[in-house]
């Protein structure tokens, strides 16, 4: 499966719609549209946001696994902290 049909899939499974999920990802809908569709690749920075919002690890939305769950909680940890850091860059740079 096609890490943009999992992303789609994650979403509709989560009753989610473009936009709410393109608010919580801090996006536009018309890019979410994109990343569905397969038009255009999420940055890691969204895969990361993916990840946490539908508790599923980045290897699972990116096809290289089918297992969904984080089965190990510091990588969640981790991945909340790198998301963190990311925001806080982000805002330095403005």
């Amino acid at each position: 499966m096609n890490w943009n049909k999992r992303i789609k899939d994650l979403r509709i499974d989560n009753d989610m719609t473009r936009i709410d999920l393109a608010k919580q990802l801090d996006i536009s809908e018309r890019t979410l549209f994109r990343y569905e569709e397969g038009l255009s690749e999420p940055t890691i920075s969204i895969l990361i946001k993916l990840s946490l919002i539908f508790n599923v690890s980045i290897d699972y939305i990116s096809g290289i696994k089918d297992e969904q769950i984080i089965t190990t909680p510091s990588i969640k940890d981790e991945l909340e902290e790198i998301d963190d850091k990311l925001k806080h860059l982000l805002k330095d740079l403005s």
